[in-house]
């Protein structure tokens, strides 16, 4: 005769949830048009940033990789990622631009990618502009009406922000697990540029002059200084400080010291250095130890 059990003898074992990604807080996240031909200047922070291309097309510059993106293309910039656009689309491009801390074992697998979306994970992003859209009457900013400001209802909707956040989860877990990578652009000035920021980042500690660069580049001075205000929206010798200044932090997050550190990557001096990267980042040195 059989045993019959009941579900009061079943024992339940509990499954722990293992975050592989956390989303501490947002710094930006927007919507807005930008007509054909704009360039937004070069940046970068100590946070990621992600650049969706809802319409129209643009080209991105990320460190020394180039990206044309089309519709339902999207990029993601590490923190410390020197980054760059400009719209080369007729009709302009409208993109849907979010800022945010990340944490997680998953999180370093969003390194330096780049996706093309297919319909199961456009349908993500048409979910989560949907929910948005619903909390922007009245939100508009009056002098820039093509301008969408997603994180208004963070002041007085209690449970917006984890409901945005967890979309966003979706998307980016949906993406690590089953993404389309895209391809780094193969233009001309793309090339040479991918090829000048890698010789820079291979010799951080040196100095480097723009005719040395050209020669290594096979490119005039001239053509190399514009290809670097296309890309990076900045002169060689200041995006050279700011790869510096990038490598200076990492050595300052692993415990050089600040004179170690000056020394290491060729500055002349110590306050030298320190005033460079006070001025690049708005923080002493002695503040990253």
């Amino acid at each position: 005769m059989g045993t019959e059990k009941t579900e009061a003898s079943i024992i339940w074992l509990p499954r722990d949830v293992n975050e592989q990604i956390h989303i501490g807080s947002f710094f930006s996240f927007f919507e807005r048009h930008y007509d054909n031909g704009y360039s937004f200047a070069g940046e970068t922070h100590n946070f990621w940033e992600c650049v969706y291309v809802l319409d129209g097309s643009i080209c991105v510059s990320s460190d020394e990789r180039v990206y044309d993106l089309t519709k339902d293309e999207v990029i993601f910039h590490k923190p410390l990622e020197l980054h760059k656009f400009y719209v080369n689309g007729e009709a302009g491009a409208t993109l849907l631009i979010f800022s945010f801390s990340l944490t997680g074992p998953m999180s370093d697998a969003l390194k330096n990618m780049v996706f093309t979306l297919p319909k199961e994970q456009t349908y993500i992003v048409t979910s989560l502009r949907d929910y948005m859209h619903r909390y922007q009457t009245g939100r508009t900013i009056p002098d820039e009406l093509s301008y969408l400001n997603y994180l208004f209802p963070f002041e007085d909707t209690p449970t917006y922000p984890q409901m945005l956040t967890t979309y966003v989860y979706q998307l980016i877990l949906s993406l690590l697990g089953n993404g389309n990578v895209s391809e780094v652009s193969t233009a001309p000035d793309a090339l040479i540029f991918g090829k000048a920021v890698s010789y820079m980042n291979s010799r951080i500690c040196d100095q480097h002059s723009v005719p040395e660069i050209a020669r290594y580049c096979s490119v005039s001075e001239s053509g190399l200084k514009r290809i670097f205000y296309k890309y990076a929206g900045m002169g060689i010798h200041k995006y050279f400080l700011k790869r510096k200044i990038k490598a200076a932090t990492e050595l300052l997050e692993n415990g050089f010291g600040v004179a170690a550190t000056a020394e290491k990557l060729g500055f002349s001096s110590q306050s030298y250095f320190s005033a460079a990267f006070k001025r690049e980042t708005g923080f002493c040195p002695s503040d990253i130890l």
